[in-house]
């Protein structure tokens, strides 16, 4: 079994790079959707994307359930448990922080104060008074599919494939929200850049932590 020590013991500037390049187009989408948005071409593209019968309906729904706080607990518990088991209990920790994304997702909706769309289904599951930007759902997957791909691919490509592995969990994640009416587009972009920050983030945290622990005599 390979210790969360070998697994962890990087180099946290590539990480904190990251974390700069998507936190900041983060910020700046948020500036502008707090004073002027939505944009003229979000309500029509949240039109062409809803929720339909047949399979990408059901399929949809099923995503978001999946994203509900209750069940993505039972997610991210069991990815915890499993790369426990692959690498140990220290990168069982990361994958679990990754469940802390939604702090940081709420904290942003309070400050950007976003309205969400006036649709049936916001009226029904969140009432008038909710915000939504970014979207809880997206920072969620895609802080823990990264997070996950980067402690477990093979350490050459573990940070691009861990950015293109989250950015195909928010995108997912993004297209069940804005089908379902509850989100606008750039909710789940905005959400997919805070994702990946979050796990730049503490992947970094966690890399210094373990590479100051080995420097101790």
């Amino acid at each position: 079994m390979t210790s969360a020590r070998a697994a962890l013991a990087v180099e946290p500037r590539p990480l904190l790079l990251l974390a700069i390049l998507v936190l900041v187009p983060f910020t700046l989408l948020a500036t502008w959707a707090r004073f002027a948005s939505p944009a003229p071409w979000e309500p029509g593209f949240m039109i062409s994307l809803a929720s339909q019968p047949g399979i990408v309906g059901h399929i949809s729904g099923a995503i978001n359930l999946i994203g509900n706080l209750p069940v993505w607990a039972v997610v991210v518990a069991l990815a915890a448990v499993v790369v426990g088991i692959a690498r140990d209990v220290r990168a069982a920790f990361l994958v679990a922080l990754s469940f802390a994304a939604d702090l940081a997702a709420f904290v942003a909706k309070l400050l950007v104060e976003r309205d969400r769309p006036e649709t049936a289904a916001v009226e029904q599951f969140f009432g008038s008074d909710t915000f939504s930007y970014p979207s809880g759902h997206t920072v969620r997957a895609t802080a823990l599919v990264a997070v996950v791909i980067w402690l477990l691919a093979p350490p050459r490509w573990r940070l691009p494939l861990a950015v293109i592995g989250g950015g195909i969990a928010g995108t997912v994640m993004g297209y069940a929200r804005v089908s379902l009416g509850v989100h606008w587009p750039t909710d789940t972009i905005g959400g997919t850049l805070l994702g990946i920050g979050w796990f730049a983030v503490t992947a970094a945290v966690m890399t210094h932590v373990i590479s100051t622990s080995r420097s101790r005599p």
